[in-house]
C-alpha cells in the first residue's frame, strides 16, 4: 500500500483554529484518518503551513486515485507522471481559474500532492 503526501498552504486565516478546522474538513474529505501537522507559515501573512500523511487505500491505480483525491478538494492540478515508477505529483496554484469543491476551500493557496517512495 502506498503512502501519500500532501502538503498545503493557506491564506487570510487570521487564527490557529481556523487552520486547524480548514485542516479537519480536508482530512474528513480525503477520508485521512492519520492526522496533520500545522504550523504558521511565515512567508504569507495570516498563512499556515498543512500536512498530512496519508495513504492510497482503493486499490485503484495509484495515479488515478491520487488526480480523484486531489479533485475533491479544487481544480486545475498541474500533473507531473512518472511513467517508469507509475508515480505522480500535483501541484496546485490558486489563479483566477481556481474551481473549490467547497466554498470553505477557498483559502487554500498552494498545495502539492506527492506518493511517497517506500
Amino acid at each position: 500500500m502506498k503512502k501519500f503526501r500532501l502538503t498545503l498552504m493557506t491564506e487570510n486565516q487570521n487564527s490557529l483554529e481556523k487552520g486547524k478546522k480548514f485542516a479537519e474538513l480536508i482530512g474528513k474529505t480525503l477520508n485521512c484518518q492519520s492526522g496533520y501537522e500545522i504550523s504558521k507559515y511565515e512567508k504569507l501573512e495570516n498563512s499556515y503551513r498543512i500536512e498530512f500523511i496519508g495513504q492510497l487505500t482503493s486499490g485503484k491505480d495509484s495515479v488515478t486515485e491520487s488526480i480523484e483525491l486531489t479533485d475533491r478538494i479544487c481544480s486545475p492540478w498541474i500533473v507531473t507522471y512518472e511513467r517508469t515508477e507509475n508515480n505522480v505529483e500535483l501541484m496546485f496554484n490558486k489563479s483566477d481559474i481556481s474551481n473549490f469543491r467547497r466554498n470553505e476551500f477557498n483559502v487554500l493557496n498552494w498545495a502539492e500532492f506527492r506518493i511517497e517512495n517506500e
